[in-house]
């Protein structure tokens, strides 16, 4: 016996006990959609008010470069997450896997990063130092990092799971909605909030510290989800070893998923996009730095909101036409950062990355769930992001160096830079047009539409 099957689990939610083995009555989870909608959007509308502050926002790099980082140092917080979201989440699926309940660990994972943004904060406003702003951010935002690594593997399949097929796309949407309205709200408040008070480390502090508390607090919300019990694979009471190594057969044998993946290096050129625009809008094209960490932020997120909406509750439109909308967005974003001349296309560009990228989040999780044919997809969910990592990591270093050498280019060195970043989403789409999505998703979404 392993130290992992002497561990009894102890879940109490929903007044349904599960004691080790116990099994408990499945449950239509149709009747639980208001419920569990609910339940999550108030959790995400929660982690949405914090997460432009630390993660998929402008705020970061220009107060990094408010205290002398330079390109590569920032492009080093994306190589960061990178490597934690390829290395992270195998422990944390791993050590889930026996639990035939998710919700609990999907609870108190987000507190591990809610604790490391609280304590960034107070460490700025009490003790902090322009000298050593830098590598302090650096060793909480790796807590941070490898905290929300080791949460989102479990968290997608919690909240595919708590949805009936034909209705996870919807209810995503609907979560992921409340989210982004929350970002927006958050935008507008930092760009006020900046333009009166200035990008200092008090000032940073204080927005750190209450981006940690709003995690904490949203981290529960997930507590009132209804769940059905997980069928357990024999394959979770291997070692971690064998148990990875059939997991890894079963996605590279999966065609699908592999064009999936390789089409998905477009979603890391976005991020990228999002990490060094704001920069060089500050640097070279003389926009001033709240409406940078602000304005940017809410355009980022009215582009969200309508991703939302228009990819989560059009009737009748296929998936891949959805992605195709998506790959048209991001394509036009940087062919305006390649050409930009006048300073108001980047609120344009603002828009279109937020497109982007909440259209790709909002579908990803439903469709590689669906790609894998697992009822516990938590081994794709964590083996995606480390077949993805020579992009997710290379690219982020890659860029930053790059845009440091050449900085005699001034504004054409970032100009040169987004033009390859165009090449490469422009590649990504040979297996994009490669790609199926499984027919019986397509099937359940149109059918449930159409009745609907």
């Amino acid at each position: 016996m392993t130290l992992f099957s002497n561990i009894r689990v102890i879940i109490l939610f929903d007044g349904c006990l599960v004691n080790g083995g116990m099994m408990a009555q499945s449950s239509d989870l149709g009747q639980y959609f208001l419920r569990n909608t609910v339940s999550t959007s108030v959790g995400e509308f929660l982690w949405g008010l914090g997460l432009p502050i630390i993660l998929e926002s402008t705020f970061v790099p220009v107060f990094l470069s408010s205290v002398g980082a330079s390109n590569s140092q920032i492009g080093i917080t994306g190589t960061i997450f990178s490597f934690s979201m390829a290395f992270i989440p195998f422990l944390a699926v791993y050590l889930t896997s026996r639990i035939p309940y998710k919700k609990g660990p999907t609870v108190w994972l987000q507190v591990i990063p809610s604790v490391s943004i609280i304590l960034l904060g107070l460490y700025y406003l009490f003790f902090g130092t322009p000298k050593f702003a830098y590598p302090i951010f650096i060793v909480f935002y790796s807590w941070f990092a490898v905290g929300l690594a080791a949460t989102i593997p479990v968290w997608q399949n919690f909240v595919v799971k708590i949805f009936m097929p034909w209705d996870s796309v919807r209810g995503i949407s609907i979560m992921m909605f409340a989210q982004n309205f929350a970002k927006l709200l958050s935008g507008v408040v930092l760009t006020f909030a900046i333009g009166a008070a200035g990008m200092s480390l008090s000032s940073a502090g204080m927005v750190f510290f209450l981006a940690g508390v709003l995690f904490l607090i949203g981290s529960f919300g997930y507590a009132f989800a209804r769940e059905n019990r997980d069928e357990i694979d024999k394959t979770a009471y291997e070692s971690p070893v064998s148990y990875f190594a059939h997991y890894f057969r079963h996605v590279l044998k999966n065609r699908s998923m592999l064009l999936y993946l390789l089409q998905d290096i477009e979603f890391s050129a976005v991020v990228v996009c999002v990490t060094f625009y704001a920069r060089y809008a500050i640097n070279w094209r003389s926009v001033p730095a709240p409406v940078a960490c602000g304005a940017f932020i809410i355009f980022l997120f009215i582009g969200a909101v309508s991703a939302n909406l228009l990819l989560g509750f059009t009737r009748r439109l296929r998936i891949k036409v959805r992605y195709a909308l998506i790959k048209t967005s991001t394509i036009l974003a940087i062919v305006l950062l390649v050409f930009l001349k006048s300073t108001i296309l980047f609120f344009a560009v603002s828009f279109l990355l937020g497109f982007s990228r909440s259209g790709r989040n909002q579908l990803y999780a439903p469709v590689v769930k669906e790609l894998s044919g697992l009822e516990d997809a938590s081994p794709y969910f964590a083996i995606s992001p480390f077949l993805m990592l020579p992009v997710s990591a290379g690219l982020p270093v890659a860029v930053g160096f790059l845009l440091d050498c050449f900085s005699a280019w001034k504004a054409f060195a970032y100009q040169v830079t987004f033009a390859c970043l165009l090449l490469i989403v422009i590649l990504s789409l040979i297996p994009f047009l490669n790609l199926e999505f499984p027919e019986r998703m397509e099937a359940k979404l149109l059918s449930h539409e159409m009745k609907r």
